[in-house]
């Protein structure tokens, strides 16, 4: 159901501005009206936004405000509409020129200076802005270089503080591995410090004799014993000692073995018959660790007998092997110079007769009546 409300009522409320504010109030409409304001010659009027109340009976109460910045204008009407049925209701109020507010000298002069002014004011505040946005960044520069510079010390400290942790941890741990070295079958590089460098050489007669192409596996063999036979080690030995055989102490050795698909290294130990002459047949025992493809062996054997013969587990393939001669001790071991892993440990028998130390580029081949 559609409500025409009352009559609107139009009054001046004043100077607003440079002009006449205008109010148009009406009652009773339904649904909420529309309001719309027009000079003489019908042309509509910007107005500021409405104001609409509802009151218990729902019907809605209006009110629209103009300000009239035009003194020439005369007239001005208010047309509220009911939007539902179309109908309307105006108001025409009559606006004299006097009322208008006079424009003074000083206004009109302070009109034309203000916008110089302002650009003054603008050329000024975007220069002291440049200045302070420079003086900021410098700022800033210089903030985030004391920055890294602390951080840059806190760090060194750091480091500093986590190397020395780390030296007195290490010495720590160093001190207790040597108290008990001997169980500890780990770090080669500190068990080296409990035993004396051997001084051994490459027998290079051996050496071309096993990796020279154009020879057959049977001449290789056939100059293998025809080694001189004043070489205690035989048996296709790659390596001599310098010095006396071993009979008591402690020695260690490195034995190259990368790019070698079968090697054998190890001791050998040598027991002479008889009076002990060079020419008196001798009995040789051998602790070795074998490789054979992709196989591991520890193997201790002499002519008669395989005292051991057991596979051995290594997850990284060695480039180094480093060997451990403890004669007081009666043990032999093997260390992984790559991963700085223990290999094997040979401490089943006792040592008694005298050692040197074994290698050749070949795997052992066990047979009753040859090397073992």
């Amino acid at each position: 159901m559609a409500g025409l409300g009352s009559v609107p009522h139009v009054h001046m409320t004043g100077p607003k501005e440079s002009g006449i504010q205008v109010l148009c109030s009406s009652s009773g409409w339904f649904p909420k009206p529309k309001v719309q304001w027009t000079d003489t010659a019908g042309m509509k009027l910007p107005s500021l936004p409405e104001s609409h109340t509802q009151n218990k009976d729902g019907l809605f109460h209006v009110d629209s405000s103009l300000v009239v910045m035009d003194s020439s204008l005369g007239n001005v009407t208010c047309s509220i509409q009911n939007p539902l049925s179309g109908q309307e209701k105006t108001s025409t109020i009559f606006l004299p020129e006097p009322f208008f507010p006079k424009a003074s000298v000083w206004k009109s002069a302070l009109a034309g200076t203000l916008p110089v002014l302002g650009l003054l004011l603008i050329g000024i505040s975007y220069i002291g802005w440049r200045e302070h946005q420079a003086k900021e960044k410098e700022k800033k520069k210089m903030e985030i270089e004391a920055h890294e510079r602390v951080q840059m010390t806190n760090e060194k400290e750091s480091v500093l503080k986590t190397k020395e942790e780390l030296k007195a941890d290490l010495e720590q741990r160093k001190a207790l591995y040597n108290k008990d070295w001997k169980k500890a079958l780990l770090y080669p590089d500190w068990r080296k410090e409990h035993f004396k460098p051997a001084s051994v050489i490459l027998n290079h007669q051996m050496t071309q004799s096993n990796n020279s192409d154009p020879k057959s596996k049977e001449n290789r063999r056939e100059e293998t014993r025809e080694l001189p036979p004043s070489d205690e080690q035989g048996d296709g030995n790659l390596i001599t000692l310098k010095q006396e055989p071993f009979v008591s102490g402690r020695h260690y050795w490195e034995v190259d073995v990368e790019n070698a698909a079968g090697w054998t290294a190890g001791i050998c130990e040598v027991h002479r018959d008889g009076n002990g002459s060079s020419k008196e047949p001798s009995r040789k025992k051998f602790r070795v660790l074998v490789k054979k493809g992709d196989e591991y062996k520890a193997l201790a054997c002499c002519s008669k007998s395989i005292s051991l013969d057991t596979y051995v587990s290594i997850e990284k393939c060695p480039h180094k092997i480093m060997l451990f001669l403890d004669y007081g001790d009666n043990d032999i071991s093997f260390y992984n110079m790559t991963d700085g892993t223990h290999i094997f440990s040979f401490t089943q028998s006792n040592f008694s007769g005298l050692l040197y130390p074994y290698f050749k580029l070949r795997s052992m081949e066990l047979a009753p009546s040859a090397q073992c």
